[in-house]
């Protein structure tokens, strides 16, 4: 399979049902109960409506080759908002609910829904993305870090990192923000 073989859509009533239920799959593995779990679950609630508020976008991935074309199935998908309610206007946003099927890991596509939020998110005026992840999600964690976002050592510490503060974590947190958006990336590595 190429990467040309997968297309990124706006969520829609026809494509909500099946990323409620992928992301319900990919998640029931995690034993922890932490906040990033439980505000996923519930978001998956009012999905489609809460990816259709202001400074909201849900964005899915599916598989479109010829195998999966009559389903094109749903493979993926990752949202972008408002940090915990804000208004859009303070620039201060959050990738949130990144899942991608197992099977599809390792292809480049999670850098691809990733850089779609990002692209999105620059659109709508966010200068800055935050995110959250558990600690036992250490491939998500790695991906974050090669796309540029930074570590967070607490979740305490996002004002003052936005502020310009640097720490050295002396391990991966699970809190991760990627600033300056509208200045050109950094080429991955």
């Amino acid at each position: 399979m190429t990467l040309d073989q997968f297309v990124i859509e706006e969520i829609t009533g026809d494509t909500e049902a099946a990323v409620k239920e992928l992301i319900r799959r990919n998640l029931e593995g995690y034993d922890e109960a932490g906040a990033v779990i439980a505000s996923t679950f519930r978001r998956l609630n009012n999905l489609l409506y809460v990816y259709q508020s202001e400074g909201s976008r849900y964005f899915v991935l599916k598989d479109a080759s010829p195998e999966a074309a009559s389903s094109h199935l749903c493979i993926g998908g990752a949202g972008i908002g408002s940090l915990h309610g804000l208004p859009p206007s303070e620039g201060l946003g959050e990738v949130r609910d990144l899942v991608l099927d197992l099977a599809y890991r390792g292809r480049g596509l999670g850098v691809r829904l990733l850089k779609r939020c990002v692209e999105e998110a620059k659109a709508l005026g966010y200068r800055s993305l935050y995110l959250e992840t558990t600690p036992k999600m250490e491939n998500a964690q790695k991906l974050f870090m090669r796309f540029g976002f930074r570590p967070v050592t607490q979740a305490s510490n996002l004002a003052a990192l936005s502020e310009g503060v640097k720490e050295t974590p002396k391990s991966v947190p699970s809190y991760f923000i990627l600033e300056k958006l509208n200045e050109p990336a950094a080429p991955m590595s």
